[in-house]
């Protein structure tokens, strides 16, 4: 492998490729969208473009995304938006399609009456008018079905299909060099990517809050990742940290008025002191019960339970700003460190609120995920090309499942697989191909064994 190669040239011959193979061109439906919830955080984030144009293509500039709705009514309140010269201030409400509208029963709710804009991902099944319960017609507008597959593309990790792959035999046979291009190529356009959701972040939001949200996520691991995002909306980094475990914890739905008897005095008095505080900010951060955070709990080991990784981003936010200042290419040892060293007197030893005292130590923030948050958090932030040297040379513990189902899928019997895994570029390589490849190709059809050899030959040309 060649630390020398460009990134950027790199990811262009990726993007080269998926483009020749059209996959920017297929129709979206419903099924390809994510949550309503995800969906919301892309809006505010900037992500779904501030340039709509409604049914009539009368252009539609977004001025103000609005504010986060927590409880009954519309999406986002006090937007302002600007048709033609015309500036209007109000509501908006998005949905996957326009006919959500009325199958939500917006239509007859007083609480849509001051919606300005219907924002929409998927167009309508036939000519539609959206109306409000004063029979006022509401203009809706459709998201660039371009530009919203190019958001989807963002990474995300999905199921694989079963073994065997149609491309084990084509990767077999390649050279150990041959092999490593075709994976960098894959690796560049995804930390490109992760980049660019860094800037778009940032410009949304700010540093320090874009730091505390891709944090959030991050400890969210893969079932809760999106819960902890919509979790750091809801509560942002400004507002929590004054009270940063009761406002998370109440916020997330964690805290109630009444324990089961069985638990300890300890469990009691610390859920004492989260209630005291939250009762006296709960009108303003309670949210509704439609709106509630989903959260998953089944088939998550205890140390990775909900409630201990909202522990961990509390007790970062009570450090936020030494947290902030170790996330940079020159500190990276003194950030693993600092993480390492987190401690909570009753999350060193509870599962969750009311499980039972362990007693061995559990760590906060776990030594094997730090090599994970490094790569898909932190050296995004840094856009020197010493972070893409520095990526190459980032090795991380065992893989997941999926990584490890998408190396035996793609690579097969290659006696070098194993060695190839320990890196967290190769990693991150296989989980993109297989989101843009196999999750939409049958296996034998799929154009990759064709292409891939390909990728790593731009710069060259």
């Amino acid at each position: 492998m060649t630390s020398e190669s460009h990134p950027e040239a790199l990811a262009k011959a990726y993007v080269l490729r998926r483009q020749a193979l059209a996959i920017q061109e297929r129709q979206l439906t419903r099924n390809m969208l994510p949550p309503e919830e995800q969906l919301q955080i892309m809006w505010l984030e900037g992500l779904l473009g501030n340039e709509l144009y409604d049914a009539e293509g009368h252009k539609i500039n977004i001025l103000e995304f609005g504010h986060w709705n927590r409880g009954a009514g519309p999406d986002f309140l006090n937007a302002r938006i600007q048709v033609n010269d015309k500036i209007i201030q109000g509501d908006i409400e998005l949905d996957i399609s326009p006919e959500d509208w009325e199958e939500h029963h917006h239509g007859s709710n007083g609480n849509f009456d001051q919606v300005i804009l219907h924002v929409v991902c998927l167009p309508p099944r036939q000519i539609w008018y959206t109306r409000t319960s004063q029979h006022k017609t509401v203009p809706w507008a459709l998201v660039s079905q371009d530009h919203l597959i190019n958001v989807l593309a963002l990474p995300k990790v999905k199921q694989f299909m079963p073994l065997p792959g149609h491309c084990a035999s084509m990767f077999l046979v390649m050279s150990r060099n041959q092999l490593e291009q075709t994976l960098l190529a894959a690796a560049a356009y995804r930390n490109e990517l992760k980049k660019k959701t860094w800037q778009a972040l940032v410009a949304a939001v700010g540093p320090q809050q874009a730091l505390y949200e891709q944090t959030a996520e991050a400890l969210g691991f893969h079932a809760n990742k999106a819960a902890m995002h919509q979790l750091a909306k809801r509560v942002p980094l400004n507002k929590a940290q004054e009270y940063p475990e009761a406002l998370l914890f109440g916020t997330a739905g964690f805290l109630s008025s009444n324990l089961p008897e069985s638990c300890s005095e300890e469990t009691r008095a610390y859920h004492k002191e989260l209630w005291s505080v939250w009762w006296r900010f709960r009108d303003q951060f309670e949210l509704a019960p439609e709106r509630s955070i989903s959260w998953i709990f089944s088939g998550i080991r205890p140390v990775n339970h909900p409630q201990r990784r909202l522990a961990a981003l509390a007790a970062l936010i009570l450090r936020f700003d030494t947290f902030y200042k170790l996330c940079s290419m020159a500190r990276f040892k003194e950030l693993e460190q600092f993480l390492i060293g987190l401690q909570h007197p009753y999350w060193n030893y509870h599962a969750t609120l009311t499980s039972k005292r362990q007693n061995r130590h559990w760590a906060l923030f776990g030594k094997e995920r730090i090599g994970d948050f490094i790569v898909n958090t932190v050296l995004p932030m840094n856009p020197s090309p010493e972070a893409w040297n520095t990526y190459l040379k980032i090795r991380i513990g065992q893989p997941s499942s999926v990584t490890i189902n998408t190396a035996e899928r793609l690579l097969g019997k290659r006696s070098d697989v194993d060695q190839l895994l320990r890196y967290a570029w190769v990693q991150q390589a296989l989980l993109q191909i297989n989101i843009d490849f196999c999750r939409d190709y049958l296996c034998s059809r799929c154009p990759l064994p064709e292409q891939a050899p390909q990728w790593g030959l731009q710069e060259s040309q």
